[in-house]
């Protein structure tokens, strides 16, 4: 059995580059954004509250730019698109460097948070280029725990590079980011696109798209229910990576060392499992995968909500136990989510399709942190409860949704009809 199969790797030949540009992106993702905050306060002398409501404007202001991503990876190709918005993130960065008032910190993140919206509505377009149907959930599983393997490393570099450095190593964590945007750009460059579409298919693909545009994708009303169900999925991810620290430290008395510890081993499992549980999953429909993770979500939700009535040396373990669990929710349905919708595309629009599905991770990224200060405010248990309804609810359309999504978006490998099952017995 080859190393593909055993491990449920996707076909890497020839795409070594991108998994090396995905490689190197998160690892300056991981080294800068940990201390953002930090070097905003500490180096460029800002007012926290003000770099807080700085930030979360740039960050509303540039939700449009998701959708007209969509737009332009239809029309000019993803890869070339995703060069651009490494390169708007390069210049955002290094922009930080001469950050001292609050106008510039504005236009910087601005410019920055553009790049970043164009980077995840085109990466994901760019990894259904590349990928063959069935190969989808293992290729969105890979990248992702090749990312969380980056974010790990750059972060517990970027530990080292600042005790040392100081406020040096502050800047030279920011220099880092940029380069690795720079170092993406250019290996992306590099590497061949996997468009299989002659370049008379590709222009007539791209009229097509234009007289079409999101009227298409929105007429999709199947596909617009799942995406609004990939709202709850991506609260989820969300909360658990704003909302545990708070509520690991001021609620269960734990320290700043075990939260750190409690998700690194949330990294590891990501980056030792992902794509393996996509080689187990592949057998099954995807929509039923879904629904067995809305349920072991609903099991991660409540023990972290009886976290609360565990004490003394059985806290630890338990709380491991539980975010184990809760992650295991995540490891299924990231991928998943990202091959339906993929599925569920027409060539001629689907960056447009993907761009839609990144606008319900940007809707859930602009919502989480406002809907967990609200509940947590109520009582420390109330964020994790009251998830558990709409992933209920979530698991209930989901079912509901398989009569009216197309077959290759529920089945990762296509089922073998009798007939056929009939010609090659025959």
């Amino acid at each position: 059995m080859s190393l593909t199969k055993r491990t449920g790797l996707p076909t890497l030949r020839g795409r070594e580059a991108l998994v090396i540009a995905f490689l190197i992106d998160s690892l300056g993702t991981g080294l800068y954004l940990p201390f953002s905050l930090l070097y905003f306060q500490k180096i460029a002398g800002l007012p926290l509250p003000a770099i807080g409501v700085t930030l979360t404007i740039a960050t509303f202001l540039t939700m449009p730019i998701t959708p007209v991503t969509g737009t332009l990876a239809d029309r000019w190709g993803a890869k070339r698109v995703l060069v651009i918005s490494q390169l708007l993130q390069a210049v955002g960065i290094l922009g930080y460097l001469f950050v001292h008032d609050i106008p510039l910190l504005f236009v910087t993140a601005f410019l920055e948070t553009i790049g970043n919206r164009i980077f995840f509505a085109s990466a994901s377009a760019l990894q259904v280029e590349v990928a063959e149907a069935d190969e989808r959930d293992r290729w969105f599983a890979f990248i992702g725990a090749i990312r969380s393997l980056g974010q790990m490393m750059g972060g517990l570099l970027a530990g080292f590079i600042i005790s040392f450095g100081g406020d040096n190593g502050y800047r030279a964590v920011i220099l880092a980011n940029a380069l690795s945007f720079l170092l993406m750009a250019l290996l992306l460059r590099w590497h061949r696109s996997g468009t299989r579409a002659q370049p008379t298919e590709q222009l007539a693909n791209a009229d097509e798209a234009n007289l079409v545009g999101y009227r298409a994708v929105l007429a999709d009303r199947p596909y617009i229910v799942f995406v609004a169900c990939n709202v709850v999925f991506a609260l989820c991810a969300i909360l658990l990576s704003i909302g545990l620290p708070i509520y690991a430290t001021e609620a269960l008395h734990v320290s700043s060392a075990i939260v750190g510890a409690l998700f690194t081993c949330g990294s590891l499992l990501v980056i030792c499992t992902q794509t393996l549980i996509m080689q187990i999953l592949g057998a099954y429909r995807r929509t039923r995968s879904l629904i067995v993770a809305c349920l072991i979500a609903v099991a991660g939700c409540l023990l972290l909500a009886l976290a609360l009535r565990i004490s003394g040396s059985l806290l630890i373990p338990y709380l491991f136990g539980a975010v184990i669990v809760y992650t295991v929710a995540g490891l299924i349905s990231g991928p998943i989510v990202g091959a339906i919708a993929a599925a569920s595309s027409r060539p001629q629009v689907q960056g447009r399709y993907m761009a839609l599905m990144e606008l319900s991770w940007n809707l859930a990224g602009a919502i989480g942190p406002i809907a967990f200060t609200a509940l947590y405010a109520l009582g420390p248990a109330w964020p994790w409860v009251l998830l558990v309804g709409p992933l209920l609810i979530v698991a209930v359309v989901i079912h509901q949704l398989e009569a009216h999504l197309v077959p290759q978006a529920i089945y990762a490998r296509a089922p073998v009809l009798a007939e056929e099952e009939d010609e090659v017995r025959s």
